[in-house]
């Protein structure tokens, strides 16, 4: 019986843990003489498979997230591609030197599989509460 309850509470923490959108660093290959700061995207809603590309090149791909911070973005104008969800967006941001721009982005909704993802974890939790008890 102790190791059925173990491995459904495992089961239920790693379901909970995937469920949780967590916060993304990444870094763009900059030159490491370049002059760089850093651009962040803040979701107002964990958003599902997030991707971004900077100039063209892919640094996050299919994230959960909130937040997304890159590094060693090249000063200037910044091309910036970003997928979340079903929406996409492009932007051109300037980013200045050894600062950080900030971009605010709306929530684009939870994909289909969320509402799996969140029945899922309730149903672990229900079936670890009925164990334990």
């Amino acid at each position: 019986m102790l190791r059925s309850s173990t491995l459904l509470l495992g089961l239920g923490l790693g379901l909970g843990l995937a469920a949780c959108a967590h916060d993304v660093h990444a870094r763009y290959p900059a030159p490491p003489d370049a002059p760089t700061g850093a651009v962040e995207l803040v979701f107002s809603a964990p958003a599902s498979d997030v991707s971004v590309a900077v100039n063209g090149h892919l640094v996050v791909h299919d994230a959960r997230t909130e937040r997304i911070r890159i590094d060693d973005v090249p000063t200037g104008y910044a091309d910036l591609a970003i997928a979340a969800g079903p929406g996409e967006k492009q932007v051109r941001v300037w980013v200045a030197y050894d600062r950080v721009t900030t971009i605010p982005l709306g929530a684009p909704g939870e994909a289909p599989m969320s509402a799996i993802r969140a029945l899922a974890t309730s149903l672990a939790t229900v079936a670890l509460y009925a164990l334990l008890n």
